[in-house]
């Protein structure tokens, strides 16, 4: 029995056994737990700072898409409008079946339309937009005065075409009746 207690006492004598530098090792552990802590509450809030800013610039972007997006609505919705105002400008004197006060008129409130939601968006958004509306007087302008023009040479052209028959007409019945005529 008494080998056993001596092995036991010779266990104890280990356990109890220190090293010379045993404070400097503490010392040192302590620093490591401390630096070891402070790094990882470090990184904690470097991680939380970064996921805020992240939210942030996330939220903003998320912003500005629905203001680009609306924006970019807008403008589709113009281009339809803009194209339909001169699909109906080019209807214009086209076809007689073709009411053409009435188109003017619908032309007209299109027009208006096109203004009104221009003049609600922002002038860099449709600055392209708002100078066709402004030119849009000059082309239906020009587009009458062509169709005028149109008008008044089919009346010449068919007052010549009458003009050149009755003078065919007259010189038959010059040389039937036995009259000479110089061209």
């Amino acid at each position: 029995m008494r080998g056993d207690i001596g092995e036991y006492d010779t266990i104890l004598y280990i356990i109890r056994m220190k090293a010379r530098n045993s404070d400097d090792i503490y010392k040192a552990m302590l620093t490591f737990c401390y630096y070891l802590v402070a790094s990882i509450a470090l990184g904690v809030c470097v991680f939380s700072c970064f996921m805020k800013t992240s939210s942030v610039e996330v939220y903003k972007i998320l912003e500005k898409t629905r203001e680009y997006d609306f924006i970019q609505t807008q403008q589709v919705n113009m281009t339809e409008s803009v194209d339909t105002l001169y699909f109906y400008s080019s209807l214009l004197n086209t076809d007689p079946k073709i009411n053409n006060s009435l188109m003017y008129n619908v032309i007209s409130g299109r027009k208006l339309h096109l203004i009104n939601t221009a003049s609600s968006m922002s002038e860099k958004d449709c600055r392209l937009y708002q100078k066709l509306t402004s030119q849009m007087n000059t082309f239906l302008s020009i587009k009458d005065s062509i169709r005028l023009a149109m008008t008044e040479e089919e009346m010449v052209r068919a007052d010549l075409i009458r003009c050149i028959s009755d003078n065919r007409k007259v010189t038959r019945q010059m040389a039937v009746g036995g009259l000479t005529y110089d061209r």
